[in-house]
Order: structure tokens, then C-alpha cells, then sequence
């Protein structure tokens, strides 16, 4: 029967096994614009040797390169990658930094290992760049001993090594490289990685080659939620947190990462909350739960609190659930919702139909559940239509009827749901027969992922990955898988998890032995 229920609500993505995921370029962007888009960009940046341009320092440096000079390979390379000094031309680049690489040149095979990583210019292959960045760093370049370090955390391409990942992350940190020091307090902070004497004999840093230094990597610390699990950072400082600035909380809430071009008409805080919350950032959605449940900033209502706290956890956010969770277990919440469903509050029934489909209660069955979302639909409440529109698109407690599904989605969309439009626009791309408005959904997805929901990034990377409406690219879908993990989302952390297992060399060294 748990099962029955757990199926009502869908709390993942629209089809459970579709696997869903990283930058949302249009088809005509080069591969350049790909790798190097924007100063923020979560790709990579190179700094040259030698900054002047000109014809006669460009034959220069062809003429060491033939002659096998690898740091003017490396080098040539880069610029050919960047179209600095050299018209942009992805294949010689990766000939040149090849070639350097293959003479055991470190920054070579960390530049390498990054477009190993990314899928730029070369196949995406994690276990081939990681191979890369292992060996630079075993040279002793921070920026390397720093990648690995984050690689030895998440358990995708090795099996996961706290004490080696401090180790790395600390012998980075001690040569300067700053990134490596934040990830240090972060994972000391949090109670990640425990300092002991024993791991305090690192890694001594060598010296090694200076050309071609990377400026800024932007590496994420993959998977790995950074709250302090004892410090109640809202439950105190709600209204301090929304003080922040427009920029911090755009972030924060997944807003504007790859173009920061959202032009919001007020940047108050309250007004970035709301606007994130609508367009489907589950960080954004719980905060505003936590609003309504402490009554600042908004009126307090439990009712509320409730459904923002079941809409941020079926789009990711285990907080959320937490949170949840917890008032389900107090007496005069459970009367509170009982009452208000008895008087046909629609909120009331989703929270119910949703915490029976969670099994976290037992007092309805899940037929009952079911029709306290028919009823709470009858009243136009949004979330309960698409959840509907889901119970159709599954063949949950209802006949299969994809048609009907979007029928649902199209009368929320109509009310104003962003997140319906998203279903909408993915169940067409999902649909063959629809060619013609593939490019139209697509930029709704897009857009869509780029002003915070994290359901438009999963379906984009999936849509990346498997080539639907765009230009097939498994390291912008891995990327994109990546990220939305890192937001919470369990199914495009499973989906990543599966791309990496789909070309999983047969060394030991890459067989995961543990499981998250």
C-alpha cells in the first residue's frame, strides 16, 4: 500500500524513468564561446606567457612548438582555443595542447583534464581527465591537487578518501591557491573532514612551470550541502538573510548563473524570494515555507508553510522535507489540518493528499488521497492540477493518459504556473510529432533554468544528453546534471551517476566500492 501512495504524488520529474541534466548554449555558439562564456563562466580561464600578440611573436612561438618545445606547444594551444592572437580553431588547439601533454607538461594535462571534464573539444570522459589532473597533481600544481581533492568527495570517478581529499586540498591551499582554502573551512566547518594531527603531514608543494597559469577554475564542490547541520541559520536571521545583496541571493537561489541578464523590476529581497519561489527554485520555495511558519515577512500561516515546504521537497530540497516532517509529528498541526480540510481548504487537502502519498500519515487511504486532490483541483488550486496532471502522465491510481496530463498542465499554465508551462514544453519535446515546436520549448527551458528552476535544468540536461532539440553534448548534460544534484535533486544526481557508468573504464581504481 506504501507504494500505491508513494506513486499518487510523483515527487520527482514527470515520467520516474526518464533520467534527467549544464550550460545553456545555443546551437550556433562555437565551441570557444562553449569553454569561455562570460567572466563568470563555470568553465576555465588561461592566462598566456606571453601577453603581446604579435606576428612576429606568434611565428615565435609556432616555430618552438615545431621544434617540440612543450610549453610553446601548451601554449599555442591555448591561444588557437581562444582565438588569441590565432584565428579560434578547436583542433589544432587540442593537437598543440595534446602534444605538450604527451611530454608530460602539468599545466598541459590539467588544462587537458578540464576539457576532458567538460566535453570541449574531445569526448566527455571524467575518468580520462581525472587520470590528468592526478598526474599534474602528483607535480605539485595547486589547481590540480585542488580538482582532485573535490573528485576524491563525491564518489562518481573514485572511490571517495577523506583523508587523501584534505590532503590534496591542503597541500593547494598552502601554495596559495585560495579556492582550496575556502573549500577547507567549508569542509572543516561543517564536519566533513576532521583535522588531526596525522593529516596535518601533507603533501609538500613542488615547484613546476608558470606558463600558462589558470586565472579561475569555478570548480563546484560537488554534492556537498554546506548548511551547518547544527546552526539554524533562518530560524533567526530570516529577515537578515534577505538583507543580502540582490547579487548574493540571485545566487543563492539559482538565479541568472550562466546569463545574469535577469532583469528583475524590484531587487529587494522580498521581491527576489517571490520571484525565484514562482519560477521554481526549491531553495527559494522553502524560505518562503520558513516565512510563513515563523510569520515574518509574510503572515503566519501553517497551512502554508506546510505546502511550500511539499512543493520545495518534490523539486529537491530534503530541508524541506525535514521540515515537514516535523510538523506532521505535532498533535495541534495534524488537528489544525484536519479542521481546515474539513472546511474545503484547498491548501489543506494537497498538504494531506501529500503527506499520505509520503507515507508520513495513515489516517486516509490513498483513494482518499487521490480525491481530496480532485476536490482541491475543483477549487483551481494549482499544485494539486499538476500534481493530477502527473497522476495522468504516470498511471498513478488513474488510467494512463498523457493527453489528459496536458490538458492538467494547460489549465495551470493558464493560471499562471511556470512550472506547468515547463511540463508543458517538455512533455512536447518528448513527443516526436512535434518537431516544430522544438526550438520554442526549448528556449522555455532555458529561460526557465536560467531565472532558478531546477526542474528546466534537469530537462535540459536530459534534452543535451540525448540530443532532443539541441546539438547532442554529454558534458554540458553532465554539467547540468551536476548542478541541479548540487541543489538537492536526487534524480539528476542518480542520472549524472548512470552517465558516468555508461563508460566506466574496467581499472580497478574507478570501481566504486561504496554507495552514497
Amino acid at each position: 500500500m506504501k507504494n500505491i501512495l508513494l506513486k499518487l504524488f510523483l515527487f520527482l520529474f514527470l515520467f520516474l524513468q526518464i533520467k534527467i541534466v549544464p550550460q545553456y548554449y545555443s546551437d550556433s555558439d562555437t565551441l570557444k564561446s562553449q569553454a569561455f562564456k562570460g567572466s563568470k563562466s563555470k568553465k576555465v580561464y588561461f592566462k598566456a606567457k606571453y601577453p603581446s600578440y604579435s606576428l612576429l611573436a606568434g611565428y615565435i612561438l609556432v616555430t618552438e612548438a615545431n621544434r617540440g618545445d612543450p610549453f610553446a606547444q601548451h601554449e599555442l594551444g591555448l591561444r588557437y582555443l581562444l582565438g588569441q592572437g590565432f584565428p579560434p580553431d578547436t583542433v589544432k588547439a587540442i593537437y598543440w595542447i595534446r602534444k605538450a601533454v604527451d611530454q608530460n607538461l602539468p599545466s598541459a594535462k590539467h588544462n587537458y583534464g578540464i576539457l576532458l571534464y567538460n566535453g570541449i573539444g574531445v569526448p566527455w570522459n571524467p575518468f580520462e581527465a581525472y587520470l590528468n589532473f592526478k598526474s599534474a597533481a602528483s607535480a605539485g600544481l595547486p589547481e590540480s591537487q585542488f580538482v582532485c581533492g573535490l573528485l576524491l568527495l563525491n564518489n562518481l570517478i573514485v572511490n571517495k578518501n577523506y583523508a587523501e581529499a584534505y590532503k590534496l586540498l591542503q597541500s593547494s591551499s598552502k601554495a596559495g591557491y585560495v579556492p582550496a582554502k575556502e573549500a577547507l573551512e567549508q569542509l572543516k566547518k561543517n564536519g566533513y573532514i576532521a583535522v588531526s594531527d596525522t593529516l596535518k603531514s601533507i603533501i609538500s608543494s613542488s615547484k613546476v612551470d608558470d606558463s600558462s597559469q589558470i586565472i579561475h577554475t569555478g570548480w563546484d564542490l560537488d554534492f556537498y550541502n554546506f548548511d551547518d547541520k547544527d546552526k539554524k541559520e533562518f530560524d533567526n536571521t530570516l529577515e537578515h538573510f534577505l538583507n543580502k545583496r540582490s547579487s548574493e541571493l540571485k545566487s543563492y537561489f539559482g538565479i541568472g548563473e550562466e546569463n545574469e541578464n535577469v532583469n528583475l523590476p524590484d531587487t529587494t529581497g522580498k521581491a527576489i524570494l517571490l520571484f525565484a519561489a514562482e519560477n521554481g527554485s526549491p531553495e527559494a520555495i522553502f524560505i518562503k515555507g520558513i516565512a510563513y511558519e515563523k510569520g515574518e515577512v509574510f503572515k503566519k500561516d501553517l497551512i502554508e508553510a506546510a505546502a511550500n515546504y511539499l512543493h520545495a521537497y518534490r523539486l529537491g530540497s530534503y530541508k524541506a522535507m525535514e521540515r515537514f516532517f516535523k510538523m506532521l509529528q505535532d498533535n495541534n498541526f495534524i488537528n489544525l489540518l484536519n479542521d481546515m480540510v474539513n472546511k474545503n481548504n484547498a491548501d489543506a487537502m494537497y498538504v494531506l493528499a501529500g503527506a499520505t502519498a509520503l507515507g508520513f500519515v495513515n489516517f486516509i487511504n490513498a483513494q482518499q488521497a487521490l480525491e481530496l486532490l480532485k476536490n482541491a483541483v475543483s477549487k483551481n488550486h494549482i499544485l494539486s492540477i499538476i500534481e493530477l496532471g502527473l497522476c495522468y502522465a504516470s498511471g498513478s491510481l488513474v488510467k494512463k493518459d498523457v493527453k489528459k496530463a496536458i490538458e492538467y498542465w494547460e489549465l495551470a499554465k493558464n493560471m499562471g504556473s511556470k512550472e506547468a508551462l515547463i511540463r508543458i514544453a517538455f512533455a512536447e519535446l518528448a513527443d516526436s510529432t512535434l518537431k516544430s515546436k522544438m526550438s520554442e520549448n526549448i528556449e522555455i527551458l532555458k529561460k526557465a533554468a536560467n531565472e532558478g528552476s531546477i526542474l528546466a535544468e534537469a530537462y535540459l540536461g536530459y534534452c543535451y544528453e540525448k540530443g532532443i532539440g539541441v546539438k547532442e553534448h554529454k558534458g554540458l548534460a553532465a554539467s547540468l546534471y551536476r548542478k541541479a544534484a548540487q541543489r538537492g535533486n536526487q534524480v539528476a544526481y542518480n542520472s549524472l551517476k548512470r552517465m558516468y557508468d555508461e563508460i566506466r573504464p574496467a581499472d580497478e581504481e574507478f570501481q566504486i566500492l561504496e554507495s552514497d
